[in-house]
């Protein structure tokens, strides 16, 4: 590959790689405050997913024709690219400035997701409201179809956000040295598939056949000079 190539690949990657990814970003901070319910932030996150492919496909389409396939490829690993980016933003919040407290359950709601998943209003013992709802109760277990669920008035141990950005959240569920792999590991693959759909296209060659027509009639016209010279002579 040409160092001309070479730079159209990273330069039209790298162009993929800035929409998805500053895409995901900024969707994954909205869903992870505490301004949009946890279980309706599905809707403005698969909004943002699919604004991110239009721009990546608007703005770069001038370029070059693009490579769709690899372009999707690229899209759908963004969206795993959100929920990590949604993981690291509360995550870095809560260890940045969390205080860890015990909270009271004052209120039960269940979420408009299908099936059951419960979410937690909480108190502090003093009373004051915790910004935000706890969405999983201590002990539940991704896939487990008996989990341990809350009721108002239990005590629970959460990390709370004094500026109420984001979620409470439990001590277990706070781990930067979980969340930075998590999402360098998704942006790695992002990455990969938008250089590889940042690739140029390679033209087909065109195969020009010859006049038989036009030649035809060059030689009919030379035989019917030679023709008249003979008469002549």
């Amino acid at each position: 590959m040409s160092i001309r190539n070479f730079r159209l690949v990273n330069q039209l990657g790298a162009a993929y790689l800035a929409v998805l990814t500053v895409v995901s970003e900024l969707g994954g901070a909205l869903v992870a405050t505490t301004w949009i319910r946890a279980d309706v932030a599905a809707l403005p996150g698969t909004i943002l997913w699919c604004l991110a492919l239009m721009a990546a496909a608007l703005v770069t389409a001038p370029a070059q024709p693009l490579r769709m396939g690899l372009l999707c490829l690229a899209w759908l690993l963004s969206g795993l690219l959100m929920f990590a980016s949604a993981m690291g933003f509360y995550t870095a919040v809560l260890e940045a400035r969390g205080k860890r407290v015990e909270a009271t359950v004052t209120q039960v709601r269940d979420g408009r997701e299908k099936g059951r998943h419960l979410y937690y209003a909480l108190a502090d013992l003093e009373g004051t409201r915790i910004p935000g709802e706890l969405s999983v109760w201590p002990g539940a277990e991704i896939g487990a179809s008996h989990n341990p669920e809350g009721e108002v008035g239990a005590r629970v141990t959460v990390i709370r956000d004094p500026e109420g950005l984001v979620d409470p959240r439990l001590p277990d569920d706070v781990d930067g040295s979980v969340a930075v792999p998590i999402w360098l590991v998704v942006f790695t693959m992002t990455a990969v598939a938008c250089m590889l759909a940042g690739r140029p296209l390679r033209a087909k060659p065109v195969v020009r056949r010859p006049r038989e027509t036009s030649e035809t009639g060059r030689g009919r016209a030379r035989r019917r000079r030679r023709k008249r010279r003979l008469r002549q002579s």
